[in-house]
């Protein structure tokens, strides 16, 4: 085991409590999260309405019931007699009771209680007493999509917008077997800031940034932020060119190249918790073209940018672990991530699920 899996192990180890909400007082994260100037999420009882990964989609074979933390309550992910993955709200509606503790019954979702049934829009179908079925009788239904080797719901009624392609037709990708994940404690969007924070890049990461003012050139729209960037890594000389994009409050995406290598960086940030963050790693490239050659180079690339990534972000590990983020003295060349601030206090925030999930 490397360096940077131990270190990976041991916070993900020493947050989990956080995640399944279990917070120490003497622990407790609630008093990083009263910065000046920002929105978290939570706050008057909303959350971005952005997709969320959920769970890896190998965390979710045929019938498995996955519960899990989300937002401020609980879901439960299960896959339909066609294998469509659905995420729905954990709570039945007869009795309440936790349907994580359910099970699969020709693809419906049966509570454990008393055999209500649910289908994958979340409708009960049938009583276990045979009594009728009440009309108001339904579970929270998410927006859910699987893609990337991930299961996502979007908070909301109906997705605002898709999730970003990675630079090519997903056809022509191939991608990394692995799917690692690091826990922090902070929201999503205190992670999605970096991204805007050219100061921090130079100094954190190490890398000089070509030109005077990349902040000239970001590209501003209702759900996505998105720029170029080009410059090198002090340390070793290697060079990159970047495309970045951040998309609602907690996915980032890179695509370009590093050292000569193109891929695409999807670096998703799940809420299972208000302050805390699951973050997947995925990786993509170009297929090979069948030769054994190619197989060899593909999956070097792939290789090689798990590790770069992996070890960029775990440059950012102990500041986002216990960050207290505030808009304080910003300068001139924060402009950007002022902005960006900006931007997300802007973007839409709902919890239609509130009454089902807590």
């Amino acid at each position: 085991m490397s360096d940077l899996d131990r270190l990976y192990d041991r916070i993900n180890e020493e947050n989990r409590p956080h995640l399944e909400g279990a917070f120490p007082r003497e622990q407790s994260i609630d008093r990083r999260r009263q910065g000046r100037g920002v929105i978290f999420e939570g706050d008057d009882g909303v959350f971005t309405q952005s997709w969320f990964p959920i769970c890896r989609s190998s965390e979710l074979p045929a019938g498995k019931v996955l519960g899990s933390n989300f937002l401020d309550g609980q879901v439960v992910a299960f896959r339909d007699a066609d294998g469509i993955a659905n995420v729905v709200s954990a709570y039945c509606p007869h009795n309440g009771a936790n349907l994580a503790q359910g099970d699969l019954v020709g693809g419906e979702l049966r509570c454990a209680f008393h055999h209500w049934c649910f289908d994958g829009k979340g409708s009960c179908t049938r009583t276990g007493s045979g009594d009728p079925v009440p009309p108001r009788a339904k579970l929270f239904k998410y927006p859910t999509v699987e893609r990337y080797g991930l299961v996502w719901a979007f908070n909301g009624e109906e997705p605002l917008w898709h999730l970003p392609d990675l630079g090519l037709p997903d056809e022509e990708l191939t991608f990394h077997a692995d799917i690692p994940h690091i826990d922090l404690l902070a929201d999503p969007w205190v992670f999605m800031c970096n991204t805007l924070d050219f100061n921090h890049v130079k100094c954190l990461h190490g890398i000089d940034i070509d030109g005077d003012d990349p902040a000239e050139d970001i590209v501003w729209a209702p759900h996505s932020v998105s720029y170029d960037l080009t410059g090198i890594f002090r340390e070793t000389g290697a060079r990159i060119s970047y495309s970045l994009a951040i998309h609602g409050s907690n996915i980032f995406l890179q695509t370009g190249e590093a050292n000569g290598r193109w891929f695409a960086f999807l670096f998703p940030l799940g809420l299972l918790r208000p302050g805390t963050q699951r973050c997947y790693f995925i990786i993509a490239t170009r297929k090979s073209d069948g030769t054994p050659e190619d197989d060899a180079k593909v999956q070097e690339t792939l290789d090689f940018a798990m590790k770069l990534e992996r070890f960029v972000v775990s440059q950012d590990i102990g500041v986002l672990n216990s960050i207290r983020f505030t808009r304080g003295q910003f300068t001139r060349s924060d402009k950007a991530l002022s902005k960006f601030l900006d931007h997300i206090a802007r973007f839409p925030r709902a919890h239609p699920g509130a009454a089902h999930i807590r």
